[in-house]
This record gives C-alpha cells, structure tokens and sequence, in this order.
C-alpha cells in the first residue's frame, strides 16, 4: 500500500531531549542546542530541587565560566538559601512557566542574600523557567538564563511549552533507568559485602557486568580474567571445566526461556585454596530482550578476604571478644585444633570456649552455629 501520509522531520530538539537519558552527563546536548536556539547565554536542567540543606542538581548546556571552588561555594550557598530563590518558589506544578522579571522586581532581587550569593556570581539577571515531573516522583525545572539586558520573549516560553511533553516523557524513561540501576547497585553491593564475586553474562557468554568483588578478583588475575569478554579462570583444567558448565547453561537456556539449569564446581587458586563456582540462568521475566540481555550468572566465593565480623557476632549473640573470634572461625568451617592454633590457644581452652558459645547461641553442634552464623546479618558487616 502506497504511503499517503509521509512522516514529518522531528524537530532536532526533540530527538535531544529523548536521547538525553542515555548521555553520560543527562540531557547535556539537548541543553547546549536549546541554548542555541533562543540564543541565551546558556540552559539548564534542575533535576533535583533545593530543598533546606540540600542543593540542587543542575546540569548545564553551557557551564558557567567559574572555578571549581567557587562552583562548590555556590552550592552550598544554594542549599542553605534555596527557600528564597524567587523563580523556584513561584514553579508549584506541571507547566507553570514565569520569568524571573515576573515574580519579583530588580530593587527587590538585588536587594537578597539568595542574588548575592547565589545569582550573581553565576551573572545571572535574567531567567525563564518551566516546571516538569514524571509520575514516579522525579521533578525539575528546565531554565533559561541571560544576564544584562537580554530578557526571554514570548516565542522562548513557547518554544519551552512544546519541548514539555517531550521533556517530561524522557523524564519518565531516566527515572525508570535510574530506579533499575540503583536497585541493581543495592543488590550487587550486597554481593560485595557477602565477598562473593559475581558475573552476569549474555546469550553468547560475554561478560555483561561484575560486582565490585568480581571487577578486584578480575583484575589482580590470580584466580580469573576476563579476556574478550569472556570468563577465564587461570587452572586451564578448572577453565576447560567451568566453560562446559556455561555452555550447558546456555545451551538449556535456549531450549526453554524457563529453563532452571544450576551447575556447581569446586576449584582451586594459586595457593590451593578451594574455592566454589556456581553457574546458573536466570529466567526471562521480561519477554522482550535481545541476545545482550542478562543469561547467566556466575558466582565464586572464597577467594577474597572477609572483612572481620566478630565485632557484630559479638553483639548479635552476647559473646566476649574472644569467643566471637572462635565462633567466626569455626563458623567458617576451621576445627577446635585448627581455630586454636590460629588464635594462640590450646586445644582445651578452645574447647571451654566452643562450649560457652554453643550455650550462649543456643546450639549444640559446629554444624549448627555454622548455620545459625551464616544465616544471620552478620555476614553482611
């Protein structure tokens, strides 16, 4: 069928503004080519609004030309006096749009610590804002500023008015990205905490991301590598073992999306320490995804060191200082013998001290105060 109704061009601003969430400084192009356009000394986007004590997140098309430590001085002032910005107080709800000249007169400006202190080091004399939020709770104000005698026109507020539906959709897609990428920090900085590193891999076996664990263990190359995007471990037999275990992982992935495959190998590092490789898919929750979608993810354990948590073992259980480091390492699966030597201990003193613990947490076997340990917040100090 013959097309009838060609689409129109966009507007260049408009693909800017939707391209903005994907830019390492958000929507930093879009702002640089607004400015340009109404022909202002620059734009910016206050993503996050001053409230008292917090200052506000501006980003600039066109940064002002001032240092860096007056940039902080500028916002810190801003923090504390952003309850008197007169433009900020006067942008209540979607759409609202004013000029700085329209909700306050220059006698009145000058005469305030907020222009003191915060707009005139910026040289700012002239500004135009619109206010724009997202349902999810994100809200900002898209502004024009201009110093001298060059005031914003009507063509300039309407200009802003047909950029908000556009501005306020992209603002809806950031804070969708920016509520994933946080939730997915929290998630993997437990990992972290847990020292175990972990690595999500693609449908081709490609490294997607690493914890901060799994980037450490990487990088000092003594138990793994990434090379070409893939995970190697250095044993060249405990790599040939952990690739077929990958492949049979994607291998099920493929020929079902709800495939569960879990497979789990025990190696060992440089100074033949054993340490536990788990590889297993992850299910396909969202239907559309393409190849370069989370498939796998490896998890190793055991190859970094804890950080100490006798101090909260201490706490959580009753336990004097000394118990709370036997418990933590019989709790990491050393013996009476083994955790003695490590503390400067005899055998017998140990063992009082192993009968204190279970008695204090309530247990009667190591197996026992490894689980009950294990189990608790803890491990997360």
């Amino acid at each position: 069928m013959p097309v009838t109704t060609p689409l129109q061009p966009a507007d260049p601003l408009i693909e800017l503004a939707y391209n903005g969430p994907l830019e390492e400084t958000p929507w930093h192009g879009f702002l640089k080519a607004l400015g340009q356009r109404i022909g202002c000394r620059s734009a910016g986007f206050t993503l996050r609004l001053s409230r008292a004590g917090r200052s506000p997140l501006v980003i600039w098309g066109d940064p002002p030309s001032i240092d860096d430590e007056e940039a902080r001085r500028i916002r810190a002032a801003h923090a504390e006096l952003g309850h008197l910005d007169p433009l900020r107080n006067a942008l209540n709800k979607p759409g609202d749009i004013h000029t700085l000249d329209e909700v306050t007169t220059p006698e009145v400006l000058h005469a305030s610590e907020f222009y003191r202190r915060v707009l005139k080091p910026y040289g700012i004399e002239h500004a135009l804002g619109m206010y724009v939020s997202e349902p999810g709770g994100w809200e900002g104000n898209l502004g024009l500023i201009n110093d001298g005698d060059a005031d914003f026109t009507d063509a300039d507020r309407e200009l802003l008015l047909a950029l908000k539906p556009h501005i306020e959709r992209s603002l809806a897609v950031f804070a969708k990205l920016q509520r994933h990428e946080s939730e997915l920090h929290a998630l993997t900085e437990t990992l972290d905490r847990l020292t175990i590193s972990t690595f999500i891999l693609d449908d081709r076996g490609r490294v997607l991301r690493a914890n901060g664990a799994g980037q450490a263990l990487a990088k000092a190359g003594q138990v793994l590598r990434i090379a070409e995007e893939q995970l190697r471990l250095v044993n060249r037999g405990d790599d040939a073992r952990m690739k077929v275990a990958i492949e049979a992982a994607l291998a099920a992935r493929a020929k079902s999306s709800d495939a569960s495959f879990v497979d789990a190998l025990r190696v060992r590092d440089a100074e033949e320490q054993n340490l536990g490789v788990l590889v297993r898919t992850v299910g396909r929750s969202i239907p559309f995804l393409g190849d370069a979608a989370p498939a796998l993810i490896v998890y190793l354990s055991g190859a970094s060191d804890a950080r100490p948590v006798e101090r909260l073992v201490m706490q959580l259980f009753d336990l004097t200082p000394s118990e709370a480091q036997l418990a933590t390492l019989l709790a990491a699966g050393l013996t009476i013998a083994e955790s003695a030597e490590r503390l400067g201990l005899t055998e017998n003193t140990a063992r009082t001290y192993s009968k204190i613990i279970f008695s204090k947490t309530g247990v009667g076997r190591q197996a026992e105060l490894i689980r009950l340990i294990l189990r608790s917040v803890a491990v997360l100090g």
